[in-house]
């Protein structure tokens, strides 16, 4: 029976090729679209996720009081790990890493620089990691080792054992290979390329041994024992800081799964609220909404040919064929034509993945070995194949067989109704994603035109590094005097990854409790604000010439306010444990997130805490002659340091990229959602024409023109976009604004998106049902009425 079924399915698929092809590939588009989508969700869950002890990884947080809110930041003092290990019997081991950072690492006449850690041994207890050479038991226990990852050790050996090398780490330090890791999967959250041990480390920087509790610069990762009970050990490491260091007895520790953080890494008034588990909901609703309006699709498509089963239908029950067989029947049309679009969605997938990885710009493979992905893909064959034929099932096998083998198959009111819900909810969908999208570049837009308070334009930075220390001051007279830049100076970070903060500052008139708020601050050496161009509204740039600027600092006007501070050039605030002079006030500027507002900054003269140049090219001459003749200078005063640098402007826009990727994922998929709804719509217009033939034939008759039988056919389709349109604006309106909100600065929502969605949906669904219309306006009306 079952055999027969699918022989008679294939029959009629044959013998409608150009419906069925529509079907199949609308079904297959879908399947595709879905399928690349849950692969980026089955990516983003299984994050951090292969580790051994996965389930038993924590990471140490800090919640600090800031202005009537909880700041959430993972670092935590050098001090911190020993007292976990030693204190707290539920853990089992505890390592340090501090922040990534590029280092040169040297061998022969061969240089790379690779993005490197410092860590506890026992952080190779704690995670897993494959080892290519060596062994996790011996490789960091010598304080002059490095591990090294299989992609860097290559680029620096070649396909040889390197395992005792000696290679010259920041082309100061000798340091032996111990061993050689396998690179750190796509989906984890370690990107390293190189460890050293955390000894190794302090001997670099023998000052970091007397740190106090104060020096919250490191992660720290805990890995419990079985049966230890998070919220057990977080009552109890709560008040721990304050313990060791009274002045941030308001600072409260708790540990946070390591394993959910990729997803749910997102703090606010020390509490998670998401974080990329938002992304993985986004496209999982991608995923389905698109699949729905492709099994909508091929609904309306199918029964658009309801004319053409009718009799079929008639037939077979006046043989004495029951409905439940027929409905089977239709269902296993309908599940093969979902086997053959699993075929098609498989082969687009394998095509299209590397345009969806460019996008998205995540690295993504098909588990072609995993028996899961397979029995899934099946699964939601199975799934389309029974939603996508349910109600051509129903309605088709509902059919009177008198009364449609007399000619007499139009339906009822009714069997209409189902049809425009469907159509609805395509188009519900698609006009979401229309409005969604142009909020989302309106954002973008908005962000992107923030002033910043610097000039970007014309202005580059780069690492400060090796010999430069040294000879900054001349690297900076050569280069002006050739022409290539206006000015430079040197600064702690990149303008745009500022993170650094400072507590226990003191000014004058300073109220009680003020000097445990937290207040952003990095460090600048002369011409600072001239190479950056900032707006200096009262006193001046730190200037060589000038002693007393190294215990000088500059206020952004956010501070002064803080400080409510009058006429404050001039004035001694405690900074850094000393006290600083206010050598001048700058206009706020965006440095670090370009969502978050400005905060509060000192700017202080340190030259030790420095480590990166910015340089304002000469606007005079060609950029690429610029380039050119600083790379020359460096390689004179810089030699065994590779010459790199960004734009600034480049940099920052790069702030933009999650919503760029979700900018572009929107347009892509409101594009493929508006082309299938069109292709349900015109399915309904075929089905409408099909049952309104007479109507039709005999209003042309009574005189009505093409142009009038046009909008008559038309406007009830109009209707069910207009419907369509007010659930997706209201749908969209709430989603939008709380999407907004999460930005402290964000775009409005205006009422011209909505009313130009409005405009382009009515034309869409025009352009779809048009052809259909105008076809059975012009068609000769003898022939619907010759049988009457």
């Amino acid at each position: 029976m079952l055999k027969n079924y699918f022989k008679i399915a294939w029959r009629n698929i044959v013998r409608h090729k150009t419906t069925s092809l529509i079907n199949i590939g609308g079904l297959a588009v879908g399947m595709a679209v879905s399928f690349m989508l849950l692969l980026y969700v089955y990516n983003e869950y299984s994050f951090d996720k292969f580790h051994a002890n996965n389930g038993r990884i924590y990471q140490v947080f800090k919640n600090q009081p800031f202005n009537g809110e909880i700041r959430t930041k993972a670092f935590t003092p050098q001090k911190l790990a020993a007292v976990l290990k030693k204190d707290f019997p539920e853990v089992e081991e505890v390592a340090r890493i501090n922040e990534a950072k590029d280092y040169l690492i040297k061998y022969g006449n061969k240089a790379l620089k690779l993005n490197t850690v410092a860590v506890d041994p026992s952080l190779l207890n704690v995670f897993s990691f494959d080892f290519v050479y060596g062994d996790k038991e011996s490789a960091l226990t010598d304080p002059s080792s490095v591990v090294m990852s299989q992609s860097g050790a290559t680029a620096l050996f070649g396909n040889i054992d390197p395992v005792g090398k000696v290679v010259q780490f920041g082309n100061q330090f000798p340091l032996k290979v111990s061993a050689v890791i396998k690179d750190n999967p796509q989906n984890s959250s370690f990107t390293f390329k190189a460890i050293i041990p955390w000894d190794a480390f302090i001997a670099q920087q023998p000052w970091l041994k007397d740190e106090n509790w104060d020096n919250y610069s490191y992660f720290t990762y805990v890995l419990f024992k079985p049966g230890a009970v998070l919220a057990s050990v977080n009552s109890k490491i709560a008040g721990l800081i304050g313990q060791h260091y009274t002045p941030d007895k308001n600072i409260r520790l708790f540990m946070y799964p390591f394993n959910r953080l990729h997803l749910y890494g997102e703090f606010k008034n020390g509490v998670s609220i998401g974080g990329n588990i938002e992304y993985v909901r986004l496209f999982l609703f991608l995923a389905i909404g698109i699949l729905l309006v492709a099994c909508i699709n091929f609904m309306n498509l199918s029964t658009s040919r309801s004319q053409k089963r009718a009799r079929e239908v008639g037939v077979r029950k006046a043989m004495g064929a029951q409905r439940i067989s027929l409905i089977k029947q239709f269902m296993g049309e309908s599940l093969l034509m979902a086997l053959l679009a699993l075929v098609l969605a498989i082969i687009l997938t394998v095509v299209l993945l590397p345009l969806f990885i460019n996008i998205i710009q995540i690295q993504l493979s098909i588990p072609y070995s995993s028996w899961q992905m397979w029995c899934s893909a099946l699964a939601i064959t199975i799934f389309t194949g029974i939603i996508s034929g349910s109600y051509p099932a129903l309605f088709l096998s509902s059919f009177n067989p008198v009364k449609v083998l007399k000619g007499q198959f139009t339906g009822n009111g009714s069997s209409v109704r189902p049809r425009q819900v469907l159509v609805v909810v395509q188009f519900t969908f698609a006009i979401c994603l229309i409005i969604s999208s142009i909020f989302i570049y309106k954002q973008i837009k908005y962000i992107a035109g923030r002033p910043v308070g610097y000039n970007r334009d014309g202005l580059i930075e780069m690492p400060l590094e090796g010999a430069m220390f040294d000879i900054f001051e001349n690297f900076r007279h050569d280069a002006i005097a050739v022409g290539a830049i206006t000015d430079a100076a040197v600064i702690s970070e990149p303008i745009g990854n500022l993170t650094g903060a400072s507590w226990n500052n003191t000014w004058p008139g300073q109220l009680p409790g003020e000097s445990n708020i937290p207040i952003d601050c990095f460090a600048a050496t002369y011409h600072f604000v001239d190479t950056y161009q900032l707006k200096l509204l009262e006193g001046r740039d730190f200037a060589k010439g000038r002693p007393s600027d190294s215990t000088g600092v500059i206020l952004n006007r956010a501070a002064v306010s803080l400080m409510r501070l009058k006429d404050p050039v001039g004035q001694t605030i405690k900074w850094m444990g000393a006290n600083r002079t206010i050598i001048g006030v700058v206009d706020n500027f965006v440095w670090g997130s370009p969502y978050a507002p400005v905060k509060p900054t000192i700017i202080g003269f340190v030259k030790d805490w420095i480590g990166n140049i910015g340089l304002r090219l000469n606007p005079n001459q060609q950029i690429s002659k610029s380039l050119t003749d600083l790379q020359a200078i460096y390689k004179k005063y810089n030699p065994a340091y590779p010459f790199e640098y960004t734009f600034t402007d480049e940099s920052f826009s790069k702030k933009f990229k999650s919503e760029q990727i979700l900018a572009t994922m929107a347009v892509i998929f409101t594009c493929l959602a508006t082309m299938i709804s069109c292709l349900g719509l015109f399915g309904l217009a075929s089905f409408s024409a099909e049952q309104r033939r007479k109507e039709i034939s005999i209003r042309k008759v009574l005189g009505a023109g093409t142009v009038s039988l046009w909008f008559k056919l038309s406007q009830e389709f109009v209707r069910l976009v207009i419907v369509a349109f007010i659930i997706g604006a209201a749908v969209s309106w709430y989603s939008v604004n709380g999407w907004l909100n999460k930005y402290a600065y964000h775009t409005s929502i205006n009422l011209s998106v909505f009313i130009l969605t409005l405009i382009l949906s009515v034309a869409i669904c025009l352009l779809a049902v048009s052809w259909q219309a105008i076809k059975s306006a012009l068609a000769n009306p003898v022939k619907s009425l010759r049988s009457e």
